[in-house]
């Protein structure tokens, strides 16, 4: 019954979602081609989680008074309205559940590797360690929970999205002053040689958190990227989520998924890892391959021995 509701009053008041829509969609393509369109659906999910109340990230809330297509029209016509009915209702959809359930739906996507990888920071980030956020985007990790680690925090992007995300970073007030920021084209420029320019110590542990980024590479660029994993420092690792190759290229979702991508935002989803036909082993062969050691995997979607999930999350470390 709760469902029932939920959906009745989603539907009722669908029409604020479609007057709600060009306030997004306009922002996104006049900047389509220059900056990450992408980016938007951790740090919109983020913000669900945070007005929810079961994931605090007052930064982001603070970020989205600032970026583009989070305006104070999209604020108030499509994310929190389903917030609104979620509370009236007592049903809460896959979408903002924090912890999310499992087996992941893809609607839980981003809370399953939220939660993977902030589990991931926990464990393994400490004071003296260097933070590495690989296509930062709206990432506000390194305000909230990477605050107080005493880590030394590099983002690196591309130039045009993180001028954007320093001008909302300035004008919203938010202390940015434990952050490099490193500016990169990952399919055209090493960023670990980028990094080195902007004050990285190649010697010293680091913490990779690659999140919402190795599907849109070409397969180069990921090897390049655990390949220079593998030349830091032993303990030193890399957290990422990633969708399956199989499931891309062989499913009706995943083509659906690649044309929608590529219609809304004129991104291409491009790379996925191998998973089959034993998830554990083919990430475990691949991630090998490139010098490191697969330390922790979790499917997302089918779970069963010999199914298909849709995409999976890893940490891999340098022995």
């Amino acid at each position: 019954m709760r469902m029932f509701l939920f959906v009745l009053l989603m539907v009722v008041i669908s029409p604020l979602f479609l007057l709600g829509m060009p306030f997004y969609m306009i922002p996104v393509l006049l900047s389509r081609g220059k900056v990450s369109g992408t980016a938007y659906e951790p740090f919109n999910a983020r913000l669900l989680y945070h007005l929810y109340g079961n994931r605090p990230d007052p930064v982001a809330l603070q970020l989205s008074g600032a970026l583009p297509a989070t305006n104070r029209f999209v604020m108030m016509m499509m994310i929190k309205p389903p917030l609104w009915i979620s509370r009236v209702t007592g049903y809460e959809p896959a979408m903002i559940q924090y912890p999310p359930p499992r087996p992941t739906p893809m609607s839980a996507m981003i809370g399953a590797r939220c939660e993977f990888l902030d589990e991931a920071i926990n464990d393994r980030v400490n004071a003296g360690n260097q933070v590495v956020i690989l296509g930062a985007g709206w990432d506000t990790r390194a305000y909230g929970i990477l605050s107080g680690k005493g880590a030394t925090i590099f983002e690196v992007d591309a130039p045009a999205t993180q001028t954007v995300k320093r001008r909302a970073i300035e004008k919203t007030g938010i202390d940015a002053s434990r952050v490099t920021f490193v500016s990169c084209d990952f399919n055209r420029q090493s960023w670990l040689d980028a990094l080195k320019e902007c004050g990285f110590d190649p010697t010293i542990r680091t913490f990779i958190l690659w999140e919402g980024v190795t599907m849109y590479l070409e397969e180069q660029a990921i090897i390049g990227t655990l390949e220079a994993v593998s030349m830091l420092p032993p303990g030193s690792c890399v957290a990422a989520d990633f969708l399956s190759r199989e499931w891309l290229r062989e499913t009706k979702a995943g083509k659906a998924a690649v044309r929608s991508c590529k219609g809304t935002y004129g991104e291409s989803l491009i790379f996925g890892f191998p998973v089959r036909p034993d998830f554990q082993k083919a990430l475990s062969d691949y991630v090998e391959a490139r010098g490191l050691s697969l330390t922790v995997s979790r499917p997302m979607g089918d779970e069963t021995p010999g199914g298909l999930p849709f995409g999976g999350l890893f940490m891999a470390e340098v022995e």
